[in-house]
């Protein structure tokens, strides 16, 4: 999925809404035959793409064909209002550039940790848009190794469920009591509960991750941050 030869890296410093921040964008290789889900721009220098790219929450990479300019941002799922057209890749003009995020590799998979809080619904859309979807837990290992990376912080509240937590794909909203995972739509098969967890039966339907590795089943409109799970 990812690679780490060939990158050139291109920092955007933009001013916003009166804010001044930086982007930086690698240009990688094209892997995919077509992009399904583009909006095509004519007549952009790689600027003013990388820039739309950047304010658009749904765009993740951005296709730039040096004859024509023609720049085409590249989304994950479908944004509400937009026309897509579908885009061939075998064009050696097509430049790709993909957002520098912090993704993390383990055991063949990688982990993104988003430190903004969100919903259940709302961190599930937020990894769908970077290609991706809320972790998925299948060994007590894998759950150890999340929780070093990304949860055990000198800075945490002593109380395991007020902070340093995070939202799983974990979830029973279908049936009460079926515990399966967002993305996979599989049974849930390694747990890690903590004790007399679960405990919150209609009320409570999202597992979160807390920072001594355990799950605990919570309110899914309870603002938390998630870890995004990408092959």
């Amino acid at each position: 999925m990812f690679q780490t030869s060939h990158y050139i890296f291109v920092t955007l410093f933009l001013k916003v809404f009166c804010k001044q921040r930086s982007v930086s964008y690698s240009v990688v290789d094209i892997e995919a035959t077509n992009y399904p889900l583009t909006v095509s721009y004519p007549d952009f220098s790689i600027l003013q793409c990388g820039t739309l790219c950047t304010e658009d929450s749904y765009c993740t990479e951005f296709l730039f064909n040096k004859t024509n300019k023609q720049c085409n941002a590249v989304h994950c799922v479908n944004k509400p209002g937009y026309s897509y057209q579908v885009l061939s890749s075998k064009n050696d003009q097509l430049l790709r550039f993909r957002k520098d995020l912090n993704w993390i590799a383990y055991m063949g998979h990688y982990y993104y940790h988003v430190e903004k809080n969100a919903t259940w619904e709302e961190a599930k859309l937020e990894c769908q848009k970077l290609c991706s979807y809320l972790v998925e837990i299948n060994s007590k290992e894998e759950s150890d190794w999340l929780t070093a990376s990304f949860l055990m912080k000198d800075s945490c509240d002593s109380n395991i469920y007020l902070r340093c937590n995070a939202w799983t794909g974990g979830n029973d909203r279908s049936t009460e009591g079926k515990y399966l995972w967002n993305h996979s739509n599989t049974l849930i098969s390694f747990t890690n509960w903590h004790p007399e967890e679960p405990n919150g039966r209609e009320r409570e339907n999202c597992i979160h991750l807390t920072k001594d590795g355990r799950w605990n089943d919570i309110r899914c409109d309870t603002p938390l941050y998630y870890i995004c799970e990408i092959k």
